[in-house]
C-alpha cells in the first residue's frame, strides 16, 4: 500500500515525464529544428571575421553551436535567441560546461521577430524563407545602420549589397553589409 509521500513522489514523476514529452512534441511540430552543420560552421565564422567586441546574435540559436566555437575562437560576446526550451536546455548546458563561468555567452527564450538588435554589430540565422521575408524590413535596417546580417541557406529578397558564398558543403551563405 502507497502512503502519501510515495503517491505524491510518482505523481511528480509522471508529470514531470509528461510534460518533458509535451514540449518535445511541440517543438517537433511547431518549432522546426534545423542545424547548421558541423562541417562548415569555421567556414562561416572565417567568412564573418569576428573580432573580440563584437556582439553576435544567433537568431534561432537552437543548440547553440555557432554561437559556443565564435566565442571559443574570438571571445566575443555571443547571444542566442530561440523559443524551443528543449533547445534552450541543450545550448545552456553546453555553455555551462564549455565555458562555465562567462557572463559573454547568453540563450534567451524569445520570438527572433521581437528581439532589440540594438547595441549589436552582426547577425547569423538559419531560418526559413517565410521568416526571412517577415524580417526583411527589420534586418534591412539594421544593415543600413551599419551592421552585418549571414544567412545559411536562405536570402533576403530584393535587399541591397547581397553577396553569395558558396559554402564547402555546397549551400549558400547570404552576406549583407553596408558598403
Amino acid at each position: 500500500m502507497l502512503n502519501g509521500i510515495s503517491l505524491g513522489i510518482i505523481i511528480v514523476i509522471v508529470l514531470l515525464i509528461a510534460s518533458f514529452i509535451l514540449s518535445l512534441l511541440i517543438n517537433l511540430l511547431l518549432v522546426p529544428i534545423i542545424k547548421t552543420p558541423k562541417e562548415v560552421i569555421d567556414e562561416i565564422l572565417q567568412l564573418m571575421d569576428l573580432k573580440k567586441e563584437d556582439t553576435i546574435v544567433d537568431l534561432g540559436s537552437g543548440d547553440g553551436r555557432l554561437l559556443l566555437k565564435a566565442h571559443e575562437q574570438s571571445r566575443c560576446r555571443c547571444i542566442g535567441y530561440d523559443i524551443s526550451p528543449i533547445m534552450l536546455i541543450i545550448a545552456n548546458t553546453k555553455r555551462i560546461v564549455k565555458f562555465p563561468f562567462t557572463k559573454d555567452i547568453i540563450f534567451e527564450p524569445k520570438d527572433v521577430f521581437q528581439v532589440d538588435l540594438s547595441g549589436v554589430s552582426k547577425i547569423y540565422c538559419y531560418l526559413d524563407q517565410k521568416s526571412m521575408d517577415i524580417l526583411k524590413r527589420k534586418l534591412e535596417k539594421f544593415v543600413e545602420d551599419g551592421g552585418e546580417v549571414y544567412s545559411y541557406g536562405y536570402g533576403i529578397k530584393d535587399i541591397k549589397n547581397e553577396k553569395r558564398v558558396v559554402l564547402k558543403n555546397k549551400k549558400e551563405l547570404y552576406i549583407y553589409k553596408r558598403r
